[in-house]
């Protein structure tokens, strides 16, 4: 399956922060992510939205490229929210359904565009797993409650 790349990415959290109302960055702010690989997290400071497509346009251009399918590419909404430093004043969960919504709508102009394989990647939804165990659950439930945010196929 091909995919456009993601040349266009300096960071798969910091892309879609960078692309999102809501979320600010310093300018030099960087947190070492592992080895020597550094990275700049999103601040959510506002309500999460889409002002415009953010992959669209890579995709479509990987697509006119090749007559074989191309893969669209997101990072999903718990990944985004653990590898962020989120606001204090609404719960995680909320936050990460306004990212899964806007994320939906990046979704639904990918299909529009012709590209019918999206991947949504949540490498972190772990890593946001409570301390206690007992509270695993509860946690799972809302980080997989993101996903119906995003759309299933055919729903508009």
């Amino acid at each position: 399956m091909l995919v456009h790349g993601e040349a266009s990415r300096n960071d798969m959290v910091e892309y879609f922060g960078e692309h999102l109302d809501g979320f600010v960055f310093t300018q030099n702010g960087w947190v070492q992510s592992y080895g020597s690989r550094c990275v700049k997290p999103p601040i959510v400071i506002g309500d999460v939205s889409r002002p415009a497509p953010i992959t669209v346009e890579w995709a479509k251009y990987a697509q006119s490229l090749t007559d074989k399918p191309v893969k669209g590419m997101l990072t999903g909404p718990v990944t985004i929210l653990c590898w962020s430093f989120p606001r204090e004043d609404v719960s995680r969960e909320t936050i990460a359904k306004q990212i899964a919504l806007a994320l939906r709508d990046e979704v639904a102009d990918l299909e529009a565009a012709g590209i019918g394989i999206i991947q949504i990647d949540e490498p972190a939804l772990r890593e946001g797993l409570p301390l206690r165990r007992s509270d695993w659950d509860a946690y799972l439930q809302w980080g997989r409650r993101g996903l119906p945010y995003q759309r299933r196929r055919g729903e508009r």
